[in-house]
């Protein structure tokens, strides 16, 4: 099975976020738009895992070093990837927290001597809520995304992360939750 760490936003949150993409939606029929019940953060994909490695990763998980209380995140404004006339991953932006970075790091520690490659990239977190693979002209997304790149479109607390696996499907991903390791483990 595919598996990824992230952490699941509340229905409200999810649904709050998906409703503030109306303008976006309606200028770019281009991108195909993450649905609503998919919108997460993620934190660590893993790809391709066996179930034995994926309770070896599960056990990992548990024991590692992360913020010791429950934080909050802000989710503020939307972007895009890559830089310049190209659109291929539309996204919201996560505001970076010490608590979200300690977060990552723990997990990237833990995963490390499973083999889980330590990601090449500093850590930029952000929500995919489209991607794109058509040429268009996104001129007017560009210029609404200007406007709205500072926006705060959420706030909520981050209690726990999750192990997800990810069924690829024609009608999209069906994500499922593995395990759930609380933020506080003391």
């Amino acid at each position: 099975m595919r598996i990824f760490v992230g952490i699941q936003l509340a229905e409200a949150v999810r649904d709050g976020i998906a409703a503030q993409l109306a303008p976006f939606k309606a200028i770019a029929n281009s991108i195909r738009w993450t649905e609503s019940r998919n919108i997460h953060l993620t934190l660590k994909f893993i790809g391709e895992a066996s179930a034995a490695r994926t309770e070896s990763i599960q056990a990992a998980l548990q024991t590692a070093i992360i913020p010791a209380a429950p934080f909050t995140l802000t989710v503020r404004g939307f972007g895009k990837f890559p830089a310049g006339d190209d659109l291929h991953i539309f996204w919201a932006g996560v505001q970076d927290s010490p608590p979200l970075q300690e977060l990552f790091a723990g997990i990237e520690a833990a995963l490390a001597p499973l083999g889980v490659a330590r990601e090449i990239h500093p850590f930029s977190p952000h929500i995919t809520l489209g991607r794109n693979k058509a040429r268009f002209n996104f001129k007017p997304i560009f210029e609404l995304l200007a406007i709205q790149q500072d926006r705060v479109l959420a706030e909520f607390p981050v209690t726990a992360f999750q192990l997800f696996s990810s069924q690829l499907t024609p009608k999209g991903p069906l994500y499922k939750v593995v395990k759930e390791i609380p933020v506080d483990q003391s």
